[in-house]
Order: structure tokens, then sequence, then C-alpha cells
């Protein structure tokens, strides 16, 4: 019989078991359990009962040397089998429901392309630009996936890309550099960006970047939240950022491990 009151909707050993998982976060992380608790905000004696039951079931290992974890073959053949056959869309794509249904916002997924990005997929909200369905081309400087993208570019690649953009409008160039020097400021405050002067201050967005891959063969992609700017002011904006960046962090693991298509 089901408890009266509020029913509980979690249960917190299971969620600090993942969260204790989502710290091997890169290929060959090996932690020792005080870095685990430390990370996640557990006990030491807490974060090692949970820790025993993960390596009992085979989803950590010791380290060689005994005094680290690593992750073990259960945990890795599960994340194996959930990626093959899906690409980064097909991942982002529930997120970008359950962002749509509860938010109302339009939430855009678009691929970074020399200095233009390229709309991939979009859930629409309560609001979507005229124009710029799926396929729609924008400059980096112009959308806010891109302005993003341009945040966390290597910076041999971000200065050709400006160079690029600089010379393709030199009457825009002033403009455009204002924008792009205010998103790369934010962004770095804030691992996300808002940008509210979009199609003459119309619309405004939030935006994050996602990695494709890893070491020389990536891809950069740009997940984005806009609406209207009568509506989606920066302050509006910024509980959307932060689920964003909650997003994020769900997927890049699963991102970077990904093959990147050749060409």
């Amino acid at each position: 019989m089901e408890p009266k009151g509020k029913r509980e909707t979690s249960v917190t050993a299971l969620a600090r078991g993942l969260s204790i998982l989502q710290c091997f976060d890169h290929p060959g992380a090996q932690l020792t359990v005080s870095e685990i608790a430390r990370r996640v905000g557990l006990s030491q004696p807490t974060a090692w009962r949970l820790c025993s039951t993960l390596i009992e079931k085979g989803f950590l290992v010791k380290a060689p040397g005994g005094a680290a974890l690593r992750v073990g073959a259960p945990a890795m053949t599960l994340g194996y089998a959930a990626i093959q056959g899906q690409d980064l869309p097909a991942l982002a794509r529930p997120y970008m429901d359950q962002l749509t249904a509860e938010a109302r916002v339009t939430v855009s997924l678009s691929l970074c392309n020399g200095t233009e990005m390229l709309a991939v997929d979009q859930t629409i909200g309560s609001f979507v630009v005229p124009g710029q369905p799926i396929g729609w081309r924008a400059s980096l400087a112009s959308s806010s996936g891109g302005l993003a993208v341009l945040g966390i570019l290597p910076p041999d690649q971000r200065r050709l890309a400006i160079e690029k953009i600089a010379a393709q409008n030199p009457a825009a160039w002033p403009r455009r550099k204002a924008r792009i020097d205010r998103a790369a400021a934010y962004y770095a405050d804030h691992d996300y960006i808002i940008v509210t002067d979009m199609f003459d201050g119309q619309y405004a967005a939030t935006a994050i970047a996602l990695i494709e891959g890893s070491g020389q063969n990536r891809r950069y992609w740009g997940l984005a939240c806009s609406g209207l700017s009568t509506t989606w002011n920066e302050e509006a904006l910024k509980p959307v950022g932060e689920r964003l960046k909650r997003i994020r962090d769900l997927l890049q693991p699963a991102a970077a491990a990904m093959s990147v298509p050749a060409g």
C-alpha cells in the first residue's frame, strides 16, 4: 500500500550511486574514495559503503595498486550499448522535448560548419523565430548556439573563425565583435550565454556548447533556448541557462565517446 501524503519519487541511495559513477567523466579516470566523497558531497564512510556496493556489482573495480577505483566492465558495457546506433541529435532530443514541455521555450540544436551553424533539430515552444526551420544556416556571430561554440573553440580555431567572420562583412564587424566579446565574457562567468539583442532585440536566447568526439576529431554543437524578449529577459533566462548546463553535463560524456563521421 502506498503511504499517505506525497509519494516519494526518488531513491537517495540510487541517486548517490549514480552520482558516484558520473565522477568518472573521462577515459581512464581513477579516483580514491576521498576524492569521490569530496566530488559528490558525502562523508567518506557513506561514500565507501556506496563504492563497496558498486564494486560488489562490478560497476567499479580497484585500479592497479589498490589505492584508487575505476569504472568496471558492466558500467562501460551499458554506456557502449546506449550510444551504439545513435547520434548526438537522437541523444539530445528527449532532453529538448522535456525542456520545451516544462519551460515553453523553443529549443534548437545546431552544428558548427566552418563559420556557420546549421540547424539540425528543433522543438517548438510558445514562440519560434520565423524563417529559421531545420536546415537554416546562420553565422557563428548571429546565432546564440554559434556564440556559445565560439566560447569553447580552441584558441587557434577561434581566431581563424573570427578572422573569416570579420572579412565576410566588414561593415557589420564592429557590432558582431561586440556581441562575440560579450558572449565570451558571459560564458566564462556562467558556463552558458544569454543574448538579448537578436533580430533587433525582438527575441532573446540562452545557449551552451557540446563537443562530439575527442582529440583532433571533434564536432561542435550549440544547444539553445529562445523566446520573445518581452517574456524572456535576462533574469527569466538564467534558470533556463542553468537547466541547459545540467543537460550538457548529462550529454557531454556520451558525446565525447562518439565517433565523428568522416568528412
